[in-house]
């Protein structure tokens, strides 16, 4: 008899706080959407998404703050129509009780912007995505440009749909160098661009000094780091580095290096 006491007031517990949790929903519903906050993660140091350009996305599905209730609001809707901006990686759209619409973004992280020989540009973010430049704002990263197979005509969501454009565009050689630059401060410190030759073998540019960096193919990426990093730093006086006109990594275990003439 205790037994079956215990289940009923269990039952019932159970009956009243899922009818106050469907009152609590229905509420949240019928409140008006008094204000909007967006969140956006700016600790990378990018800008390509800022709140009002959130707020005219919003504004354009035709939703009125003020005026609108949450039930008027898709939230994943919304998070899709957010998500596909190239710049965007994470979003989520919630409801308060306050009558506040809350959305978070987190954002792309850029590590190059591509160019072809026509102009066309996009960016590679640090998980090898492509993404699309903005009006808005322009990052501040590694440059890549030369003789890539990227066609005036070829955009973004191209690229972005076939896996094949990738490859034959050798964005993703371009992108194990850029990413390895990244990751390292000296690096990065160091190199200012990425030129890819005719015949797909790649040579960077450095901050400092006139030379050429031969890199050669996207091959034993941290090998030739290491050696041109112990070149940088043990092997030359940073006051002779304009004697030499280039810096030959692609041989194994040594630095070529030619000099001025």
């Amino acid at each position: 008899m205790k037994k079956i006491v215990n289940i009923s007031i269990w039952a019932l517990f159970l009956i009243a706080t899922l009818a106050l949790l469907s009152f609590t929903l229905r509420k949240k519903e019928n409140t008006i959407c008094d204000s909007i906050v967006v969140n956006v993660d700016v600790l990378s140091g990018n800008h390509f998404v800022t709140p009002k350009r959130v707020e005219d996305i919003l504004a354009n599905t035709g939703f009125k703050k003020g005026v609108d209730k949450f039930s008027q609001i898709n939230s994943k809707k919304l998070e899709k129509k957010l998500l596909s901006l190239s710049s965007v990686e994470e979003v989520e759209v919630y409801k308060s009780m306050k009558g506040e619409l809350r959305i978070d973004i987190r954002q792309r992280k850029p590590i190059a912007r591509v160019f072809n020989r026509n102009g066309y540009s996009l960016y590679i973010d640090d998980k090898g995505k492509t993404m699309e430049t903005s009006e808005h704002y322009t990052a501040r990263v590694l440059g890549v440009n030369g003789y890539l197979k990227l066609k005036a005509g070829e955009d973004y969501y191209e690229i972005v749909r076939h896996d094949s454009v990738k490859n034959t565009t050798l964005l993703d050689e371009v992108y194990e160098v850029a990413l390895a630059i990244n990751k390292d401060e000296f690096l990065k410190a160091l190199i200012e661009q990425i030129f890819l030759e005719k015949n797909e073998e790649i040579v960077l540019i450095p901050k400092v000094g006139n030379q050429e960096i031969i890199f050669g193919k996207a091959k034993n990426i941290e090998t030739k780091f290491e050696k041109l990093k112990l070149f940088y730093t043990k092997g030359i006086n940073p006051n002779n580095l304009n004697l030499y006109k280039t810096i030959n990594l692609k041989f194994d275990n040594q630095i070529v290096c030619k000099k001025n003439k």
